[in-house]
């Protein structure tokens, strides 16, 4: 489950929507604590607006109906969280972390203090009351989670090492060239335009600049240019054009090569070649990837388990 601690303007943004006008009704019990249909009219508010926005008629219900379910399953969850870190004993000093981040909210908006803060609130249509009551349910179920599920994860060095292998492509970066140009018009059949493409060749091994002959003898639309085309990863160059560059170096030129719309000659300006990130350097990010894999599958046992352990109640009407 998302923590508000983790993101607070997700949660001012779900605060900023009105709870729609209906009469109360309780919609499950939990243990000795009830579910609201106020409450999951709140969950759902920016559920239905992004659904009306899609769908019509029996499919818009349908899965209004799904995101109803859904979202009391989650407040369900929730509740089922809270109680048991109220019930060992989370709740001992949450009132101090409460008011921190509180404190840490007001800096963030950049507001004066706790007074300018409320007046926030209540033009969202919401209280700094009821703000501090989600952050400490929010507190108080990651300090449960972190007991129970995160403290209880391990993370082994040959998981890491086999993650890095089967991966590699994703701590890698592809080779990369920057290219120039210069294209002679003509057949390139032995004529007039292999004679000009073998000279400018030459005079460029000698040391002539390739802007400036491009600039002069190019007919392709980069001659204005110097005949720079720009950078490109090597996966996505045409196989004549990797074979013509192959093997050479920043500042080096291909030898003249016949294509579909004369001779051309190509220059390495720059050249980055492909590089695998050592292991111990993404090993954090790593370690992290393969947690978050397993947290999910871990809170979501932890919460079946308070479930089989409680009494839930659902109403008709909402199964």
């Amino acid at each position: 489950m998302k923590s508000l601690l983790w993101a607070i303007p997700a949660v001012l943004l779900a605060f900023s929507s009105a709870p729609a006008k209906t009469v109360d009704r309780i919609v499950a019990q939990v243990n000795e604590d009830i579910i609201t249909l106020s409450e999951l009219n709140r969950q759902t508010a920016d559920f239905r607006k992004d659904l009306a926005a899609k769908y019509t008629g029996p499919q818009l219900e349908q899965m209004i109906q799904k995101a109803e379910q859904q979202a009391l399953d989650n407040l369900i969850r929730e509740k089922l969280m809270y109680q048991k870190g109220v019930e060992l004993g989370f709740n001992a000093d949450v009132d101090t972390k409460v008011s921190a981040e509180v404190q840490g909210l007001v800096k963030e908006l950049n507001l004066k203090d706790t007074e300018e803060l409320e007046k926030y609130f209540e033009e969202a249509g919401r209280s700094l009351k009821e703000y501090r009551e989600n952050v400490k349910r929010q507190i108080i179920i990651q300090e449960l989670i972190y007991a129970f599920v995160d403290s209880r994860i391990t993370l082994l060095t040959t998981e890491i090492e086999k993650y890095y292998q089967e991966h590699q492509a994703e701590f890698s970066t592809p080779e990369e060239v920057t290219l120039s140009e210069i294209l002679i018009a003509g057949e390139g059949n032995g004529t007039e335009a292999e004679a000009r493409a073998n000279d400018i060749y030459s005079r460029l091994q000698k040391g002539e600049s390739f802007a400036d002959l491009a600039t002069q003898y190019s007919k392709g639309s980069t001659a204005n240019k110097g005949g720079s085309i720009g950078a490109y990863l090597l996966s996505k160059l045409n196989a004549d054009t990797v074979k013509a560059i192959a093997g050479l170096k920043e500042g080096d030129v291909s030898k003249p090569q016949k294509i579909k719309e004369g001779i051309i000659i190509y220059r390495i300006d720059t050249r980055k070649v492909s590089a695998t990130v050592p292991m111990d350097q993404v090993r954090n990010e790593i370690r992290s990837r393969i947690y978050s894999k397993k947290r999910g599958p871990e809170i979501e046992r932890y919460v079946n388990q308070l479930k089989e352990e409680a009494y839930i109640n659902i109403l008709p009407e909402m199964k």
